[in-house]
């Protein structure tokens, strides 16, 4: 709806502009051939000669349980600048209100000749004032003349908030070890502000934490506009034993009148976990020098997955031969072992000491290696020829002693 208003010459007590806003104005020239003038520039498109102010929107609604602002113009077209005093009339009792200038409260402004001042009318309603519908009027006083500008007002009730959560990618999929993130869009549909606390439900072991788009601080509330929308960065972390399978966490969030909640899923797909063991769980053993020794090793799994295809190797020390049965293991199920020999031949040259042998296992994107010390032993054989030749030297230096006796 336009503006509407009075313009203040006596022999002219009103005038609709060409541009069909009507305002209220005050004019200094009552004689009857300015008035002509005046017509005749309006008819022309120009804007006569006058003292306006004026509102965009004088008949609107506001929310009750808040202030309501108008937007003001007072505008001087082609006079003297002009002192006008601000007034409202018509409020009922109860109602406050208040007009600003340059981010003050004023009483009156001075219009300066061809000049436009922007003012801002603040009203505070009554708190019990639902639904009512107010005539006023803003009142402007040049002198000995008026400016009057009717306006109505009507009081809606104020809709709580109102609260939704939305996914953008309700489930994701990971190992045990992945960081499931999702982006979850919050916004408040209702008309009054809130802070609302985020909350998270999820199975045992599994974490759960807030941060706001694009931010690196955690959150456990978040304030949020009439209107506004923001989008939150939920992160979830399994625990690295989480067995494959899916895993539903509800995400809500809550300002103690208002809630909504939204479901997430995490499909873990599981992660194997291998570890090698010695023989009764011990990474030491004997060997002879040239002589096959057999050791029994335990491959476990101690992960969420299979474990496929895992290959056994080993680097042992040079001249040693080191064999595996079976040398590839098909799988092991998530806690499973599976046992496999080790044989092992020191080189024939291997003098007695300990030595350190590496074995590996390998496959299925999981991998441990174990360090296996071995004391080795030199062969009997060797020991009884070691003696054989101490005893033939010693019937030799006998015979020698005998035959030629001291010298």
């Amino acid at each position: 709806m336009s503006p509407a208003g009075i313009r203040a010459p006596i022999s002219n007590p009103s005038m609709t502009l060409a541009a069909g806003a009507v305002v209220a104005a005050l004019a200094f020239s009552p004689p009857a051939y300015a008035q002509q003038a005046a017509a005749g520039a309006a008819l022309a498109g120009q804007v006569p000669t006058g003292l306006w102010l004026t509102s965009t929107y004088p008949e609107f609604s506001a929310r009750t349980g808040k202030d309501v602002s108008v937007p003001l113009s007072l505008a001087n077209h082609g006079l003297p600048p002009q002192r006008v005093e601000f007034g409202v009339d018509g409020l009922p009792d109860g109602w406050k209100w208040e007009i600003d200038g340059g981010g003050n409260p004023v009483t009156a402004a001075i219009a300066g000749s061809d000049g436009t001042i922007n003012l801002t009318l603040k009203l505070t309603p009554p708190a019990d004032s639902v639904g009512k519908t107010v005539a006023f009027s803003v009142s402007g006083k040049a002198g000995s003349e008026s400016l009057k500008l009717p306006m109505q007002l009507t009081l809606v009730k104020t809709e709580p908030a109102k609260l939704t959560l939305e996914p953008k990618l309700p489930a994701l999929r990971g190992t045990a070890k992945s960081a499931f993130n999702f982006q979850v869009d919050i916004k408040n549909q209702g008309q009054q502000d809130s802070t609302v606390n985020l909350l998270a439900q999820a199975p045992a072991g599994f974490q759960v934490t807030f941060k706001e788009n694009y931010g690196s601080q955690e959150l456990t509330s978040l304030p949020l506009k009439a209107g506004e929308s923001k989008t939150l960065s939920v992160s979830v972390q399994p625990p690295d034993s989480a067995q494959a399978g899916q895993y539903p966490v509800a995400v809500a969030a809550s300002d103690g009148k208002v809630s909504a909640e939204t479901k997430l899923v995490l499909d873990v797909t599981g992660r194997p976990s291998v570890s090698l063991a010695g023989p009764g769980g011990r990474l030491s053993g004997n060997a002879t020098a040239g002589q096959e020794r057999t050791f029994t090793f335990t491959l476990s799994n101690n992960g969420s997955a299979p474990a496929r295809g895992v290959q056994l190797s080993a680097s042992p020390p040079s001249g040693w031969k080191v064999t595996f049965s079976p040398e590839k293991v098909d799988e092991v199920a998530p806690g499973a072992t599976s046992d496999v020999s080790v044989s092992m031949t020191p080189s024939a040259q291997a003098i007695a000491g300990d030595y350190m042998l590496s074995v590996r296992a390998n496959g299925g994107g999981a991998s441990d290696s174990a360090n296996f010390r071995v004391t080795v032993r030199t062969s009997t054989m060797w020991g009884v020829a070691g003696l054989g030749v101490i005893g033939a030297s010693a019937l030799m230096l006998a015979f020698a002693v005998t035959r030629y006796g001291r010298r």
